[in-house]
């Protein structure tokens, strides 16, 4: 916290140090065995082409042969079959609910290559799938070059997930998927107002634009190029849709204040580079912390995922009350435990082990777990933003 800004990056998904990081960030082994069912349960409803499905995953699902280990049914091995599990209120878009799968996977370390260490379930092969299914969607040339269909939404979710996997293997194919991605969000942004909305070139909204700036910040952290002056657009945006009062941010520029929007707005500025004590950064989380997880439910995961980031970053007291709540022997009341607890055990459908409830998601089932399993990824997931004992740091001004 002392002045010092990091770009952030995947070295902290693997080994030792996500060891390291998940002890030191208040992770623990329920919470990973937590990650540990969630992958599981995703990796169970991929589709033999390789997608995943928002709302039809359910018509996927992947059993065993008779007396083979649950794990002899990964793809593309299994019977297919359809199993009882609720898909909640999700809509039809496959590309975004393969980029929501293949997100928790990657935060965990895994890629579309082997892993080099010794993992619990080797989920490799399912990823390339999922990975060569997105790169055969994606527009190759003309005006739309780089779209991977599905709207901005799953534009920037595919866009995230594809950075990631280039950043975690230098794999040149992935590079120039993610490039095409990161370039065709460039041109899509309203050139007037700095933002993203749902079709190019429009006057954005602080959540779709929160995505589309997670993923040029992915592709910068994976070495890709971004342009200064995109970035820069960004910050007006965010001028525009903060209150007067500072702190609190606005759906559109203008518009009154949310949590929600709030978070993402935070977190938006926190990749832009603001200063840990710079005071609009924290009267904002100051409202975050009047809206603590013990006070949610899985109608405000959205709002969890975003808010979770924001502390993480800030670390210190913030986020260990965030993490852990107001009583940090307990835990209780702080986002670890609570999404611990929220995490559907298979009581009432069997199928539905380790995944978490999605209707007030619009990603339904599929988005909720994601969205879950990310949060609880939280520890190691992207490096700290504001650290001291980086090597490579920038002050900020």
């Amino acid at each position: 916290m002392g002045g010092m800004y990091n770009l952030g990056g995947f070295n902290g998904r693997s080994g030792a140090t996500r060891e390291k990081l998940l002890q030191e960030g208040g992770g623990n082994k329920l919470s990973e065995k937590c990650v540990a069912d969630g992958l599981l349960w995703l990796a169970l409803h991929q589709a033999q082409d390789g997608h995943w499905s928002l709302n039809g995953f359910n018509r996927h699902a992947r059993k065993p042969k008779e007396g083979e280990k649950v794990e002899m049914a990964l793809w593309p091995r299994g019977r297919i079959t359809t199993d009882n599990c609720d898909v909640g209120g999700a809509q039809s878009n496959d590309v975004a609910g393969t980029a929501f799968a293949l997100l928790p996977f990657l935060a965990a370390g895994q890629t579309h290559k082997p892993p080099k260490e010794k993992v619990q379930v080797d989920y490799s092969k399912g990823i390339a799938a999922g990975m060569n299914y997105l790169i055969a969607k994606q527009v190759k040339s003309g005006p739309e070059r780089g779209e991977y269909g599905g709207g901005m939404y799953a534009q920037g979710l595919a866009t995230i997930a594809m950075c990631e996997a280039y950043g975690l293997t230098s794999d040149p194919r992935l590079k120039v998927s993610a490039q095409m991605a990161v370039d065709y969000i460039v041109r899509a942004q309203d050139p007037a107002g700095g933002g993203w909305r749902y079709s190019p070139r429009t006057p954005g909204d602080t959540s779709v634009t929160g995505w589309q700036l997670m993923a040029l910040k992915s592709g910068q952290m994976a070495g890709l190029t971004v342009p200064k002056a995109t970035l820069k657009k960004v910050e007006r945006y965010l001028d525009g849709c903060e209150t007067s009062n500072k702190g609190g941010y606005g759906y559109l520029p203008g518009g009154g204040e949310t949590f929600p929007m709030t978070a993402v707005g935070l977190l938006c500025r926190q990749y832009l580079g603001v200063n840990p004590r710079n005071p609009s950064l924290l009267a904002g989380v100051e409202r975050l912390k009047k809206n603590p997880p013990s006070k949610t439910s899985n109608a405000n995961l959205y709002y969890e995922y975003y808010a979770t980031q924001v502390m993480h970053h800030m670390g210190g007291e913030n986020w260990d009350l965030w993490n852990l709540g107001p009583d940090k022997d307990s835990g209780k009341g702080g986002i670890r435990d609570v999404l611990i607890a929220r995490q559907d055990k298979g009581t009432t459908r069997a199928a539905q082990a380790g995944s978490w409830e999605g209707h007030a998601h619009v990603g339904g089932r599929l988005g909720a777990t994601s969205l879950s399993l990310l949060t609880l990824e939280v520890y190691y997931r992207h490096l700290p933003l504001y650290r001291r004992d980086t090597g490579v740091t920038k002050e900020i001004k």
